[in-house]
């Protein structure tokens, strides 16, 4: 809405039946934005919402300012319409409209629908001039009658149908080329039998910054453990193992000896008394360093046991991993589905999805598992497991459903990152991969395989950085966190640094690690070596020959693709 078209007014009847004044949506737009907005206002009263727009609907007399406002205090959705024309404006009305929007957000619980922004082109969510809040939804494009007619809808269902099973904006309107949920419901995620308990840190001594400094340390594990949203994490760290009744326990100790602090921690499965895991910290202590040795600390402890490579997801998915899918509950289809990613196989990828699939069916408002079934099928795309199949369109659909049903969902942001970038929408997969890291900045896998994609998007150096921190997070990571490192060596023909890191990644069992190897050693000369991860290569993909540009170009531009070929050439590879 703006001050030069007066809009907004008493809500119409549709029908019978008056809908009350809590249902309706406020459109708010910018004046160079108003055929625009009336199409839209068009689909969503055909779908009989009701909308805070046209001129005519206001009482003469009526003080304009003062409604607009009574307006936005009342309506059940914002929606801001976005466009190149907003983005051109520094003043307006619309911008006021905005503002008074996100102040009444502010009083709201995080996860309540209210905001809802649309762009009608192709301006950049990225580069958007639009206030933070509206970032933290997801964005919906709104290019012709299909999509507006799917936004009403939407709306429609999130008014009158079951709110709960709508709980951030609306996904963009592409096709999901999976089972569609009918019945929403809350998920029952049964994760009860994977509990996660945190003790309080041991410190026997008398030093109250030490007393802090362990009581700070198990606190915030037991927030950064929350952050991933698959672990059901038992806060309480003064109690007692038995009293946390959980079957994963962690608990640390604090030692002192001089300036000299051992920090030990450890973590234990209850259910058979073994030790999964545990690592010791030696530091140099002082009281000012409290703070930083938390800072330092905990995200390596956390990422080290909690992303989709640590310790606990390993063990989860292991007590789950001889079951059938159909025999999954759904928060066991998303631990099974952890596997893939440690094989990388076609037949793994099609075990976890069918369970992941089912679990949708199951539990349609479960944004772990749309999130699980977004990476996998967009693994799928990149590995070209069935190239007759678009998998691409499903992951980023999936995606947008995990992010509709928690908006804070890093997992769904990986994903729908993952999607974007291979669809080449370059500037909304890095908003996207950002906003995954900012979410969860804990989970040394995401951020890992956010660098490989933001150095092929052309960012090499924020890809490197990304690469560094991973590392940084879980020293015992697996090998491929070395395939940025690898890529961007061999980018600067430095071939010999590109072996180095292409022997670290350590999985001969998948493709892409040949294809590293017979491009590093085909550059050095090494011949029997590169002829040797040549044919292993081509025993995984015979046709490699014939479909190497197309494989790559997936990935990399076609210039860097043309300097890897090079190399798979110097190793033997007749195309």
């Amino acid at each position: 809405m703006n001050n030069e078209t007066l809009q907004g007014g008493y809500f119409e009847t549709h029908g019978a039946t008056a809908i009350k004044k809590a249902k309706a949506i406020f459109l708010s737009y910018s004046s160079g934005d108003t055929e625009a907005a009336e199409q839209i206002c068009d689909a969503l009263r055909g779908a009989g919402l009701e909308v805070w727009f046209d001129q005519s609907e206001l009482r003469s007399g009526d003080a304009w300012d003062l409604s607009i406002r009574k307006q936005i205090r009342e309506c059940a959705l914002f929606v801001p319409v976005i466009s190149a024309d907003t983005q051109a404006r520094e003043e307006g009305y619309f911008r006021l409209e905005w503002k008074l929007a996100i102040d009444r957000s502010y009083l709201m619980a995080d996860d309540k629908a209210f905001l809802f922004p649309v762009v009608i082109d192709q301006t950049p969510e990225r580069l958007a001039r639009v206030p933070d809040k509206f970032r933290e939804r997801q964005w919906t494009q709104l290019l012709n009658d299909a999509d507006r007619a799917a936004f009403a809808d939407r709306l429609n269902r999130l008014l009158f149908e079951d709110p709960a099973s709508v709980t951030g904006s609306p996904a963009q309107t592409t096709p999901l080329d999976i089972h569609q949920p009918v019945a929403p419901k809350t998920p029952s995620h049964d994760k009860a039998g994977f509990r996660v308990g945190v003790k309080a840190f041991k410190y026997n001594g008398a030093d109250p910054d030490l007393a802090a400094l362990a009581e700070g340390l198990a606190e915030d594990v037991v927030t950064g453990l929350s952050r991933f949203s698959y672990l059901l994490v038992v806060g309480d760290t003064h109690a007692t193992g038995k009293e946390l009744n959980a079957r994963y326990l962690m608990e640390g100790s604090l030692r002192l000896a001089g300036s000299r602090l051992r920090v030990a921690v450890q973590l234990i499965d209850t259910r058979t008394g073994t030790h999964l895991w545990a690592e010791t910290y030696d530091r140099i202590f002082s009281p000012e360093s409290v703070f930083d040795l938390q800072d330092e600390l905990v995200p390596r402890i956390v990422s080290t046991v909690a992303d989709m490579n640590g310790v606990l997801p390993q063990s989860m998915s292991k007590a789950v991993l001889h079951r059938t899918p159909e025999t999954l509950s759904p928060y066991e289809a998303v631990l099974r589905s952890f596997t893939y990613f440690w094989r990388l196989t076609a037949e793994e990828f099609f075990t976890a999805r069918t369970g992941l699939e089912l679990a949708v069916q199951k539990e349609p408002a479960y944004a772990d598992a749309w999130a699980m079934l977004a990476l996998l099928l967009v693994q799928a795309h990149g590995q070209r497991f069935d190239p007759d199949v678009d998998f691409l369109s499903a992951g980023e659909s999936a995606a947008r459903r995990a992010i509709e049903a928690a908006p804070t969902s890093h997992m769904g942001y990986f994903g729908l990152a993952q999607a974007l970038f291979f669809q080449r929408e370059l500037e909304s997969f890095r908003n996207a991969a950002f906003r995954a890291a900012e979410l969860n900045p804990m989970d040394g896998n995401a951020i890992a395989f956010l660098g490989e994609l933001l150095s092929y998007s052309g960012e090499w150096e924020k890809g490197q950085e990304f690469a560094m921190r991973a590392k940084q997070l879980n020293p015992n990571h697996p090998g491929w966190y070395w395939i940025t490192d690898f890529y961007h060596a061999y980018r600067q023909r430095d071939y010999q640094g590109a072996l180095s890191c292409a022997l670290k990644v350590n999985i001969p069992e998948h493709w892409g690690t040949q294809v590293m190897m017979s491009a590093a050693y085909g550059q050095l000369s090494e011949l029997d070596p590169a002829g040797r991860a040549l044919r292993a290569l081509l025993k995984m993909r015979p046709n490699f020959a014939q479909t190497a540009r197309v494989d790559l170009e997936q990935w990399f531009d076609p210039e860097f693709t043309t300097h890897i070929i090079d190399g798979l050439c110097k190793a033997g590879l007749k195309s």
